[in-house]
């Protein structure tokens, strides 16, 4: 299964950034018909993205119809961009109308800003038994991880990453690409592999970007690998750190059950998607909250 990330950093005085990314691997069903896509990050038409796991049709239609909707608002209302929250409630609408008919597991994690400046990110579940919304926004000298999709053993392994970059003072971000991109190259973690693909924004950005990114000396645009195919004419690649001398260790250490500790886990609180986003009130645009708490608005 896919696995992937978003996350949010605020840590000074460097300025705040979200970020999404996952694998590009295709999975396929015991019939050997494939049940995902190769993108697995899609942008939401202005400062927010997410990253999608599980029923691949869902998100990707989903994400396709709320982009022109918050690009098209962000067009005619310069000056009242569709906020963090209004673009999630829409999502989370329209994703699980679109689950509902295959009957099967959708996870999304978003990331992006609150009208404050603030970052955010948010968990969406979409399943025959569950169907959540949860909102996290990050305070300053902060960060919060949100992965979704992979194995038990892969997602750990991430999540297990992000406390201890937090705990070693790594940057967090950066560690979860390296051990995303160390997952993937291993046997181990088979149904993870392929490119990696990245978004960031950054706090004075009005958009998501979608950068060339290295590792290795294997070069990335959205997953799909450009390495044959690089030009000097082109973007410069943004290189990704990578150290799998401390991938491994980590790894090893998790396989023995030594130094695990709690990593940041999802709040149980959150919204029922039917109370959140009504066909009522859809497309009334609210203000973004200042903050969330267990996983709703303050």
């Amino acid at each position: 299964m896919s696995l992937g990330f978003a996350a949010a950093a605020w840590v000074p005085p460097k300025p705040p950034i979200v970020m999404v990314a996952a694998d590009s691997r295709i999975s396929f069903d015991q019939a050997q018909s494939p049940i995902d896509t190769g993108i697995k990050v899609y942008d939401l038409g202005g400062r927010a993205a997410m990253v999608a796991a599980g029923f691949a049709l869902p998100a990707l239609t989903a994400a396709e119809i709320v982009r022109p909707i918050v690009a098209n608002h962000n067009r005619q209302t310069p000056d009242r961009r569709m906020g963090f929250y209004d673009t999630t409630r829409l999502l989370s609408f329209f994703l699980k109308r679109t689950a509902e008919r295959q009957n099967g597991l959708c996870e999304v994690a978003i990331s992006g800003f609150l009208s404050s400046g603030a970052p955010a990110v948010a968990y969406v579940i979409v399943s025959p038994d569950r169907n959540r919304v949860i909102f996290h926004s990050i305070k300053s000298n902060d960060t919060m991880a949100i992965s979704v999709g992979g194995h038990p053993e892969a997602s750990r392994l991430l999540m297990q990453g992000f406390a201890a970059a937090k705990r070693q003072g790594k940057p967090v971000i950066a560690t979860g690409l390296c051990l995303l991109w160390y997952i993937a190259q291993h046997p181990a973690f088979s149904s993870v592999g392929g490119g990696i693909a990245v978004g960031t924004c950054m706090s004075s950005d009005d958009s998501f970007s979608w950068p060339i990114v290295e590792f290795s000396g294997q070069r990335f645009l959205r997953g799909f690998d450009v390495t044959a195919s690089y030009r000097p004419s082109w973007p410069l690649p943004e290189v990704a750190p990578y150290d799998e001398e401390w991938c491994h260790e980590l790894d090893q250490r998790i396989a023995k059950g030594q130094g695990l500790t709690i990593a940041t886990s999802i709040a149980v609180s959150g919204y029922e998607i039917d109370s959140l986003s009504t066909p009522d009130d859809l497309f009334k645009t609210r203000d973004d909250p200042e903050a969330f708490e267990n996983g709703v608005a303050v």
